[in-house]
């Protein structure tokens, strides 16, 4: 009785694994999708490839970190490598050639504009 109340349970979680993974891809292959779409490249054999996993501690727990390796062209006739990395199911970073990640970008962007707490004197500005 108690093996096979084991048995089960281990069927469960291993059902939870497979249905979590199989999330974790379909994120990724719609964000190496958006990714090649937003820089203009094609987004080649619809699909993402696990190249490696493992464990993350962060400040709300232990998480599941993943990434997918996926092929792209810029002009169509040569494959390139991106990567897509999954913290959980929440995108971590999206490398493109020659470009790194959404959240480089953002930070980018955020560096440029002066902060809402900062004045700019007109003094300051290099012209």
């Amino acid at each position: 009785m108690l093996s096979t109340l084991f048995g089960i349970l281990a069927l469960c979680a291993l059902g939870l694994a497979w249905y979590s993974g199989a999330r974790a891809r379909e994120s990724a292959i719609a964000i190496g999708r958006s990714a090649c779409e937003q820089e203009g490249y094609q987004f080649l054999d619809d699909s993402v490839a696990l190249q490696r996993f493992g464990l993350r501690w962060t400040p709300s727990g232990v998480r599941l970190r993943r990434m997918y390796r996926f092929e792209y062209s810029v002009e169509g006739t040569l494959r390139e490598t991106g990567y897509v990395l999954l913290l959980g199911r929440e995108l971590e970073s999206v490398h493109i050639r020659n470009r790194t990640t959404f959240e480089q970008r953002q930070e980018a962007e955020a560096e440029e504009r002066p902060s809402a707490k900062v004045i700019p004197f007109p003094g300051n500005r290099r012209r």
